[in-house]
């Protein structure tokens, strides 16, 4: 199985199209780098897709209690570019996969041809996320969460009874909390992203000043990541084209992975 080395860290990684051009793929929570296969016949011709196992996912190795950093970015990059001799890489995120490619954009804008976000986080800053995976209290409170799930179960069950919790953060809290593989997955995935949280102004000041091409998929019926942020993210960058699909959160699937690698050919 192939490895990017990062520092100490590792990163499984599959290739996937033999195409001239090179695109790094990163994946949502709790999935893996196979979920991009529906891409390689659409895109396998123009482009060699190497689509990348996040900290703590898949067959990655990644050290509890490292953050992924640009640091670590900048040495993928560097280190793709010389594997695979090219001067310039294409990105495409799904999901929480989409703040990595928020995170290449900051520290490798002049090494990115066109970025695909597919219902991508980083958007906008989620405060939430930024209190339980970047402050003191937020950490504790997250930690003892997981480590006492029948506390956190019945509360999660009286917050929901009472109509004080959405129906969607109900869902992704009980899926969460409910087995201990998903426990442990949280507590060591989510802070390992902690580092990249951008400005959404200070991202597009950036893809301006680099005039990259940016192409926002989102889901009309997603709760969890709503076009709205899209729209939002959008504004004020004239590379940007924003498309909402009849979609929830799962954007893609093996119907309409055509017509989605249409915007990068």
């Amino acid at each position: 199985m192939p490895y990017l080395s990062l520092g100490s860290e590792r990163l499984h990684y599959l290739q996937m199209g033999v195409g001239s051009k090179v695109l790094l793929a990163f994946h949502g929570y709790g999935e893996r780098a196979t979920v991009f296969s529906v891409f390689e016949n659409c895109l396998g011709d123009e482009y060699t897709i190497l689509s990348f196992d996040l900290p703590h996912h898949g067959s990655s190795s990644w050290t509890e209690g490292v953050a992924l950093s640009e640091q670590h970015l900048q040495m993928l990059v560097q280190e793709v570019l010389r594997l695979y001799g090219v001067h310039r890489l294409s990105l495409m995120g799904y999901s929480i996969g989409g703040r990595v490619c928020m995170g290449l954009i900051k520290c490798s804008p002049d090494k990115i041809d066109r970025l695909l976000l597919l219902a991508a986080d980083g958007l906008a800053i989620n405060y939430y996320y930024y209190f339980f995976a970047r402050t003191v209290p937020g950490k504790w409170l997250l930690r003892a969460a997981l480590v006492r799930p029948t506390i956190s179960l019945a509360l999660t069950e009286a917050l929901r009874t009472i109509r004080l919790l959405p129906v969607t953060q109900y869902r992704l809290a009980m899926g969460s909390l409910q087995h201990e593989h998903s426990r442990q997955l949280l507590l060591r995935a989510w802070p390992a992203l902690r580092l990249l949280v951008y400005r959404p102004a200070a991202l597009r000041r950036i893809i301006n000043a680099h005039n990259l091409r940016v192409i926002l998929i989102m889901g009309r019926y997603d709760r969890v990541l709503p076009p709205k942020l899209a729209t939002s993210f959008a504004k004020g960058v004239p590379t940007a084209t924003v498309q909402v699909l009849d979609k929830g959160h799962r954007i893609f699937d093996a119907e309409n992975a055509q017509a989605i690698a249409q915007h990068l050919l």
